[in-house]
């Protein structure tokens, strides 16, 4: 049986707020790019708190929009509704937070992945991540054996080769596994 084998730069491994800024921010600097999700319409879904910004995830947002991300630009083009945080309390600890259409939301998000050049959604699951054995000896002067990792293989037997793969596969949850031999 013949196998598919396609050739990228990197494989993004979710579509969730974590994998959709991932894969935008390998794309936008030039790098061919799949992000990989088990179902498209569930891109930058928010299944149950329809919000962005808030005292905590606020400042993520904040940092995320500085670095050239797309979720506060998403939300401020699908927001219902805004509210300002402890605003009777100081400053320091006031904090917007808007609630999202989370469809539109959803939506627009998938837009923009579909818009951005070098970057491909695929709608696969991921089942095996593809790693060779290097000697560390020749790779850092430190003894022993280590992995390095080459690519990603799908449930229909896919093999994509990258130099390196991010897994975005829930919340908080993101890990990055690059070709480079690491210490």
């Amino acid at each position: 049986m013949a196998v598919l084998e396609e050739t990228i730069d990197i494989a993004v491994i979710g579509a969730g707020h974590a994998g959709c800024e991932a894969a935008l921010a390998a794309a936008r600097m030039g790098l061919e790019t799949v992000v990989f999700t088990v179902s498209v319409d569930s891109i930058a879904m928010m299944p149950c708190n329809p919000n962005i910004g808030g005292t905590s995830k606020g400042h993520l947002v904040k940092e995320i929009d500085a670095l050239g991300g797309e979720m506060g630009k998403n939300i401020d083009h699908t927001f219902i509704q805004s509210k300002m945080l402890n605003a009777s309390k100081g400053p320091a600890v006031h904090s917007l937070r808007a609630q999202a259409d989370k469809a539109e939301y959803s939506r627009r998000m998938r837009q923009i992945l579909e818009n951005q050049e070098h970057l491909v959604i695929k709608q696969a699951e991921v089942c095996d991540l593809l790693w060779d054995d290097v000697n560390a000896d020749a790779v850092s002067g430190k003894s022993g054996a280590t992995k390095k990792i080459r690519g990603v293989r799908t449930f229909t037997g896919t093999v994509y080769e990258a130099k390196a793969v991010i897994l975005c596969t829930g919340t908080y949850f993101c890990l990055l596994y690059t070709s480079d031999a690491a210490d």
